[in-house]
């Protein structure tokens, strides 16, 4: 029973410490004589409580990978642009020799820097949209917590009245429930948002893998016999770390092995 009541104890000073926290809220202490077994409705919530926070932090930390995985992708983009532009120059100095070989070389290089610059330049788009996705996840976290926290006011509010309390002269239980109700509504306007982020993300992210894909096969003709050799320094796009919660586009390949996200 002190391991009951401790429990309810540490969700008061949770419910305490968050500023957004809703607006009516019963004390603890109104209920220290109500017994432990009587508190089933409170506690259930507040194991609930617990999990939605270590799912905020989980989102907050997929969040801040998300800025520097964006901040990655721009720098290679940026690379990718200096490449175009490196052969673009060489072409040009290739056409000036007149040599038919060296030509078509150089014309062979540009088309591959240019399709390595559109990989980036998808990258830096699928990026955005994971940031934007991850950035929605943690408010859907945040109001899920407002919400419950709502819950767990309504769960006191419910036993208080049960047991013939009052906290405040104008306490009423339909206060509580029409509390709690609109901080479901805020968490379950938030989740959709969500879910559209992450359909956006989604599909950012099959545009990227087609053209990883052809790029792999554009790289692959050219080191075949005939074909141009790689030209130094030419980099293999990097695939990204899927969104947790992501799927994957039926019949689409994740970039440079990586393995689809776990739940």
């Amino acid at each position: 029973m002190r391991v009951l009541f401790c429990s309810i104890l540490l969700g008061s000073v949770l419910l305490s410490g968050c500023s957004s926290g809703p607006k009516y809220k019963i004390d603890d202490a109104l209920l220290a004589d109500v017994a432990p077994g009587e508190k089933t409705q409170m506690l259930s919530v507040q194991s609930e409580l617990n999990q939605a926070t270590e799912e905020k932090n989980k989102a907050a930390s997929d969040s801040a990978i998300a800025d520097k995985e964006l901040t990655v992708a721009d720098a290679e983009y940026d690379k990718t642009k200096a490449d175009v532009n490196m052969a673009k120059a060489e072409q040009s100095l290739a056409e000036s020799t007149k040599d038919l070989n060296r030509i078509a070389s150089a014309k062979k290089n540009l088309e591959l820097k240019q399709l390595a610059k559109d990989v980036a330049d998808a990258k830096v788009d699928f990026a955005k949209a994971r940031r934007s996705q991850a950035r929605a996840q943690v408010d859907f976290a945040e109001q899920r917590i407002v919400s419950l926290q709502a819950r767990y006011e309504q769960s006191k509010a419910q036993l208080a009245a049960a047991k013939g309390k009052k906290p405040t002269a104008d306490f009423a239980v339909s206060t509580f429930d029409e509390q709690a109700t609109n901080a479901q509504r805020k968490a379950d306007d938030a989740k959709l948002t969500a879910d559209r982020r992450q359909l956006d993300a989604t599909q950012a992210q099959g545009k990227y893998n087609q053209l990883v894909q052809k790029l792999q096969m554009l790289q692959g003709s050219q080191m075949a016999p005939g074909g141009m050799q790689q030209q130094p320094g030419m980099q293999q796009q990097p695939g990204m770390q899927q969104q947790p919660g992501m799927q994957q586009q039926p019949g689409m390949q994740q970039p440079m092995g990586q393995p689809p996200a776990q739940y």
